[in-house]
This record gives structure tokens, sequence and C-alpha cells, in this order.
């Protein structure tokens, strides 16, 4: 790219800006200009690895680990690149990948901090812990204690963190955090991480009130507006748009491979995908956006931290449903090209009546999960994108309410072929309740579901430790050690005391 000075000002200072509004959860115009950008200067590595960051922040893993890759190839021996690289094939689950793209990099450049800290947080992953202590340990070599970089100190505490209480002492883990959370240089990202670990281990401790509180300040970094006003008359539209007679179209393509598996974040999805997809006709898919990506362009609001919503019922014209279902289809047709598929995006719920609608004969499994014991695992976990509503209480329970209402309106309707898996029953009789849904699904049952935990497939969302577990049900009730704090979820939930 040859040019004057001047143009590379303006070009890097444009550069600022687009990042500046992915970071503040803009997407649509910043990936528009970044189209441009790469049309008009094609092989800027900056410029792909924005298109990467966009992508990944709003869950579409594949196209972010594309443009990373391509940045990879403008530059190979670029270590920054390959650390960028390496990050969004974990996001992306593809955790051996991600190992190997950090070896990579600390092949051209052996004291990378932020690789051999990613090698060690993959090795955590993959629950190599022994390799994974090993890493860590070559990174506290890296930074002595006397270095002045006081979020590369608080990096490697969290990292240690992560290994308790497997290698490593909870308390003194608590402890080494402690040490430097509170100074006014730690970056965001590095103050959430370390509150959130503070608060996982200090519940592993049963220190419930130190817990809470360490979660609260998670929450609390960056917390931007939520306006559940707005949501719930946003839910109103949708509702009125599937429910009030009014005739949309059916697409003419065969929804019968796709097994759809929704419900709140945190309400048992990974653990329902893992079970079932132990029948070898069915093919995980994980959290896939086929579906979100046909909404997003026709949600009118478009406003940031919400999820766009089908309420646009004029839009909806068999062209266009039919036009949306062939363009979905050609997702999940790349995950497999036989049998069955599951797809456990959970804000799919949001989504059911326009998905029976693009995808006649699919099904769908519901899951369900309770009310307080969702909601407190949803405020207690550190998501690796934005999810607003999760990082305050009583917005938690209103949102809750409006999930709720759709799922209610969404079971009255004829075209809906959906069956309700409750968590607490689950855990509590999976052999009944896995052979109750696989009754529903048309496939024989086998004793391999009630195995899931010996499955060697990566999970890449906040279950993926969870998922790896015998069935258990500490999980149950668990919001009863936190009570005394979640009296606004209650205000929002509409629980009377």
């Amino acid at each position: 790219m040859s040019l004057t000075p001047q143009q590379r000002k303006q070009f890097f200072a444009l550069l600022k800006k687009i990042n500046d509004a992915i970071e503040a959860g803009q997407f649509a115009t910043p990936l528009k200009k970044l189209a441009e950008l790469d049309k008009k200067y094609p092989r800027q590595s900056t410029v792909l690895m924005l298109m990467g960051k966009a992508n990944a922040k709003r869950g579409r893993h594949a196209e972010s680990i594309s443009f990373y890759k391509q940045a990879v190839d403008c530059n190979d021996k670029d270590a920054n690149a390959r650390y960028d690289y390496a990050y969004a094939l974990k996001k992306g689950g593809k955790f051996d990948l991600s190992l190997l793209e950090c070896e990579r990099a600390l092949y051209y450049q052996p004291n990378h901090f932020n690789a051999l800290r990613h090698k060690c947080s993959v090795l955590t992953d993959l629950d190599r812990v022994n390799d994974a202590n090993k890493a860590w340990n070559d990174l506290r070599r890296l930074t002595s204690k006397d270095e002045h970089n006081i979020n590369h100190l608080l990096a490697i505490a969290i990292s240690g963190a992560r290994l308790a209480p497997k290698v490593r002492d909870a308390q003194e883990s608590i402890d080494d955090i402690k040490q430097y959370i509170d100074d006014e240089l730690i970056n965001d990202e590095l103050r959430i991480a370390g509150h959130w670990q503070t608060g996982r281990l200090n519940d592993h401790l049963e220190q419930y009130d130190e817990a809470f509180i360490a979660y609260k300040a998670s929450k609390e970094v960056k917390k931007a507006q939520w306006n559940p006003d707005v949501y719930t008359k946003r839910v109103d539209k949708l509702i009125d748009c599937w429910t009030n007679g009014s005739k949309i179209p059916t697409s003419t393509i065969d929804g019968s491979r796709l097994i759809f598996i929704i419900g709140m974040m945190r309400s048992g999805t990974s653990l329902t995908e893992q079970m079932i997809t132990q029948i070898k006709a069915i093919t995980p898919g994980g959290e896939m956006n086929a579906i979100t990506r046909q909404v997003a362009p026709i949600d009118p609001a478009n406003i940031p931290y919400q999820p766009s919503l089908a309420y646009t019922r004029d839009r909806y014209t068999k062209q266009m449903i039919q036009k949306m279902a062939k363009e979905a289809m050609v997702y999940y047709n790349e995950v497999a090209r036989t049998g069955s598929i599951t797809d456990k995006q959970p804000y799919n719920y949001a989504n059911v009546p326009l998905i029976a609608h693009m995808f006649p004969g699919c099904k769908i499994i519901h899951c369900v999960r309770d009310p307080m014991d969702c909601m407190l695992s949803n405020y207690t976990q550190a998501f690796a994108r934005p999810h607003m509503q999760t990082h305050d209480l009583f917005w938690l329970g209103r949102y809750y309410r409006d999930y709720e209402r759709m799922m209610q309106a969404w079971h009255t309707l004829d075209e809906v072929d959906m069956i309700d898996l409750h968590y607490e029953k689950l855990v509590n009789d999976p052999e009944a309740e896995s052979k109750r849904v696989m009754e529903f699904l048309g496939f024989d049952w086998s004793q391999d579901i009630l195995n899931f935990h010996t499955s060697k497939r990566t999970i890449s969302t906040a279950s993926r430790e969870q998922v790896r577990k015998p069935m258990y049900t500490s999980s149950v009730q668990k919001y009863k050690r936190y009570e005394s704090h979640l009296d606004e979820l209650k205000h929002g939930l509409g629980i009377q005391d």
C-alpha cells in the first residue's frame, strides 16, 4: 500500500475509529467500511484483523477465523498476528489448532507474553493441567516479580487461578489476584477476569458472600445501559407478529434433518446437545448463527447489546422466507450433508416461529431451568461476548419474564413442533428424560447417551467444563447459597416475598 504520510495518518485514524465502534458493540457499519478498505487496499493485515475482531465479537467464529488466517498469510512470521489467530481459533472451539498457532507464534518470538499465556489457557481448556502448569511457570519466569507491567502480573495471577483447585491452592490464588486487581492501571478485560476467578474460587471454598461481591464487581466493570422497558416493547411486537392470525408463508425446504436446542443461556443446552449427539446419526453443530444472521439485517431497531428480533411481519413474504431458509441451510450443510444436525444457539428461542416457517419438519428442544438458578448462573458467568442484560439482577429478572412470555406464545402455534426439557428432571432422572427426548426426535435410545462425559468432542461455550463431568445435581437450587443477595432478581422476576 503506497500512501503519502498524510494519507497514512488518515488511514490509521479511520482504523482507530472503526476499532472504537467495534469495542462499543457496533458491527454493521464498521464491517461495511472494512470491506470497502479491503477492496481498496487488499491484503492489509490491520484491516483483515479488524474484520476478524468484529466477526468474533458478534459470534461469527468461522468468519473471524478466516479473516485472521488471511492476516497471518500476509506475514507468516508476525507473532502478533499468529497470537490473534490462535485466540480466534480457541473462540471457535478449535483448541488443538489454537495450541499449534501458539507454538508457531512462540517460535518466531519466544518471549511473546500473550502467546505463552494463551498456551497456558488452551492447555487448561484441554484439561492438560500438568502441561498448563509448566507453561504457567514459564510465564512466571518470563516476568519476574520486579516487572513494572502490572497488567502482566495480574494476567499471570489469573492464569494461575485457572489451575486452582486442581494443581494450585484456591486461597493462595485469590490472594495473588488481590495484590493487583485494584490498581488503577489494570485494563478492563483483566479486571473482569480477575474478579470472576476470585468469585469462582470463593464459591469453591464455600465463602459465598465473598464470591458474590467478586461476581458483582466483575459485572460492574463494563456495565453499559440495558433498558428492560424497551426490550419488553420489542418482545410485544415479536409476539404480535407471529400470533395475531396473520398468515406468514412457509418455505418448501425440508427441515426434518434439523434439531434446534433452545432456551435461556445456562439452561442446559450444552448438556442436552452433548447427550443426544452420542447417537452417530446426529452431528453437533454447536452454537450456530445460521438463523440469527438472517434476522439481523431486517431488524429495524439495531440496538447495541440487544438481540435482533424477527417482528417485521411485512418482510416475511414467500420469497423472503425461501431465501432465508436457503441461505441458512448452507451453514447446516457445512456441518453435515447427511443425518441430523443440532443447532444449540440459545438465543434462537426468540426465533422459534420463524424457524418453524423456514424449516418445516424441524424439531425443537426447549431447555427449561428454575429461573432463580438460571438467572444467578447468568449473573455469575463471565461470557466471552457482551450480554448486557446479565450485568444487573433486576434486568435479568425482567429479561426472564419476557423470555417466558415468548415461550408461552410459541407453544400455542400449531406449526411449532417443540418439547420442553426441564434441567432439574434431566439431572435427577437422565435415563427417563433422555428416552423421552429421543422418542420425540424419532431415534432409538442408547446407553451411550448417559456416557456423554467421555466424549472427545470439544465444547467452546461457558459450559465446557460441566459437560466433561458425569451428571451431577449440585447446581439445583444453588441460588439458595446466595439468596440474601438476590432481592433485585426476585423483584425483576415478580416474585413476591
